[in-house]
């Protein structure tokens, strides 16, 4: 398994490439958004560990490059910016999870497993839902509105899937952080209301379809 560290910190370079190895993964190393790049165009990269503090871009700008280019690669962030508003725009921007320096080793590995169990689950899966106008493919993680392309993030795409693998369940938003997420996030429940709201925008003019029970959380409205 090919794992690529973008960070510019030497010695942080140094530390997560030594531990990647002890667990058997192959880590490669860019210090630079650019670098980072180029080594996700020559391919085979199965996980990114991105700093968000980088000398040539922001790396929240590379998390939107990579929702573009390389969607379905998933992104563990690794920062000292510990605000929660941070954390929240990291996860709408499609990080699939968020450590905040410093950090133990050991869970960072912990946490790279728990995404990679997460990823594989998607990809051995092959299913496709179609309600009223929404046709939704797990395994191209694809969907469609009365015919036209939604793009999403890996969030917004894993929130949709869920909605309409349960089309009459009613989620809390604890619940929705849990299954979206995939590990407790409990207490931050703003992110979903978030991600909703942003979501709404982009399925004008169906919009209604994720539908809110208030007191509650959401639901699929078909």
């Amino acid at each position: 398994m090919n794992i690529l560290i973008i960070e510019d910190d030497p010695s942080i370079q140094m530390l997560l490439k030594l531990s990647l190895k002890v667990e058997g993964y192959h880590p490669r190393v860019a210090g630079t958004v650019a670098a980072g790049l180029k080594e996700l165009e020559a391919g085979d990269i199965d996980l990114i560990l991105l700093d968000l503090m980088l000398p040539d871009c922001s790396g929240f700008e590379l998390l939107q490059i990579l929702q573009q280019r390389y969607r379905t690669v998933p992104v563990i962030v690794l920062t000292a910016k510990n605000e929660m508003n941070d954390k929240i725009l990291g996860f709408q921007l499609g990080a699939d999870d968020y450590l905040t320096k410093p950090f133990e080793t050991r869970e960072l590995i912990e946490r790279i497993k728990a995404v990679m169990r997460r990823m594989q689950k998607t990809v051995t899966s092959s299913e496709m839902i179609q309600l009223g106008v929404i046709e939704i493919d797990k395994d191209e993680r694809s969907c469609m509105i009365a015919g036209q392309p939604l793009r999403m993030t890996s969030k917004e795409f894993d929130f949709m899937w869920l909605l309409c693998s349960n089309p009459k369940k009613v989620f809390t938003r604890e619940e929705l952080l849990d299954q979206v997420w995939g590990y407790e996030y409990y207490g931050h429940t703003r992110s979903v209301d978030m991600m909703v709201k942003r979501l709404r925008e982009k399925l004008k003019p169906h919009e209604y379809l994720v539908a809110t029970v208030h007191g509650t959380g959401y639901k699929l409205e078909v």
